[in-house]
């Protein structure tokens, strides 16, 4: 019979890790994307489980929904592989799995968003997946109630588990010891690479050379230097506020045509990308004839075919006056163009001083804002000048805020 799950380097280098550290109360496994290190945490965990049916064992994680989502979806295919999930009986009001021929050990899965493990006995062994997305208090509470804690998570950034990091208790793996990950997945991550350095190893963004730090090769991430920190919230919650939109452009022939939605609501400014292509990629796209047949432009055909609100005010900067006019004439009469003339350190301290939200599906925002650096010197040391990458949503972005702080709506 052939498995699906089987060992690969990163199974059999963790269970030799497990052996090696089996006296430390803590075990911390930090890992790229597509090392295989839930699931050879599961099947280490499930072995030792039937070679001891009477283990008591909690998968925890932030969130019960994902949990069950992902880690029970991955415990269950592996048992279902290995012929032997006839061997456990699940309840699933408790979210538990048991031996069949054990009355006292079992497995059970926990979100630590909404549980704890109550009053009970000490858990032998409890794996906390993603811990980098749980709370240090939760965290440390849940620990006090295990003999073994298993801890696994992509370093997107140093956070309080590395301070608890000795040379037997901690190990590194990356998508290279895992044989079966996937072609399209390890194309997924490698692209990371190229597109986050040139050939001669300069880096040409930072967000794809971070994303290729934490999960290409497991290490931790982070960008020195970097200037804004902005916050994620998701498409629902923005179209949600009941408050006005106001479109931001950033024209771009070549470079990206940057369209934004805006919205301001309660002293915080709340961002959606519409738009990265650059008009000649547009242009390639959709096809000069049907673009002719229908508008004659590029930004009005775009403004119409994402059902941009003729009522709504669009800021975009003024080196393009004639697809302005173009817009105003097929019905966005309220659009209107400001200036260059704030320096772009004047900007960026007025984007500092104001909390920021992108909604989850702009990509393109969140890299520019994490690519956004202070530029150095020769000496390494920080200048008043940000690097030039990508700053299009971000000029989009900026003319917008400029606009509502110039009319004093902030």
């Amino acid at each position: 019979m052939s498995f699906n799950y089987i060992p690969v380097t990163n199974t059999i280098k963790l269970n030799d890790f497990f052996q090696e550290a089996a006296k430390e109360p803590l075990l911390i496994i930090q890992g790229s994307q597509g090392a295989s290190k839930t699931v050879s945490i599961l099947m280490l965990i499930i072995d030792a489980f039937r070679e001891n049916p009477s283990l008591e064992i909690t998968i925890a994680s932030a969130e019960k929904t994902k949990l069950m989502d992902t880690a029970f979806q991955d415990l269950k295919k592996i048992c279902v592989d290995w012929n032997i999930w006839d061997f456990f009986k699940w309840n699933d009001n408790k979210s538990k799995l048991t031996d069949k021929n054990s009355l006292s050990g079992f497995i059970e899965f926990i979100g630590l968003d909404k549980e704890d493990l109550g009053k009970g006995r000490r858990r032998d062994i409890i794996y906390i997946n993603e811990v980098n997305k749980v709370k240090q208090k939760k965290t440390f509470d849940i620990s006090q109630r295990a003999k073994k804690v298993i801890v696994d998570f992509n370093a997107d950034k140093r956070f309080y588990i590395h301070e608890l990091i000795n040379e037997k208790n901690f190990i590194q793996v990356t998508f290279e010891g895992n044989e079966k990950i996937s072609p399209e997945e390890k194309r997924n991550i490698l692209s990371y690479k190229e597109r986050g350095y040139n050939p001669d190893g300069t880096i040409k963004s930072e967000f794809y050379a971070n994303k290729w730090r934490v999960y290409g090769l497991g290490e931790i991430g982070g960008v020195e230097g970097r200037i804004y920190y902005w916050k994620r919230c998701t498409k629902e919650e923005y179209f949600n506020l009941d408050t006005d939109e106001i479109i931001g452009v950033d024209w771009g022939k070549v470079d990206p045509f940057a369209i934004v939605g805006v919205k301001y609501y309660d002293g915080q400014f709340f961002i959606h990308e519409y738009n990265y292509f650059s008009e000649n990629q547009l242009q390639t796209r959709i096809g000069t004839n049907a673009i002719n047949g229908e508008t004659g432009s590029i930004p009005v055909y775009m403004f119409k075919k994402l059902d941009i609100n003729q009522n709504l005010t669009v800021i975009c900067d003024n080196n393009r006056p004639l697809k302005i006019r173009s817009l105003r004439a097929a019905g966005w009469e309220n659009t209107t163009a400001i200036g260059n003339k704030v320096k772009i350190i004047e900007r960026i301290s007025m984007m500092q001083e104001i909390e920021v939200f992108y909604t989850e599906t702009s990509e393109n925002i969140e890299m520019e804002q994490f690519d956004s650096c202070w530029r150095k010197d020769r000496s390494g040391n920080a200048l008043e000048e940000r690097e030039d990458l990508n700053n299009h949503t971000l000029d989009a972005i900026e003319y917008v805020v400029l606009y509502l702080k110039s009319i004093g709506k902030f």
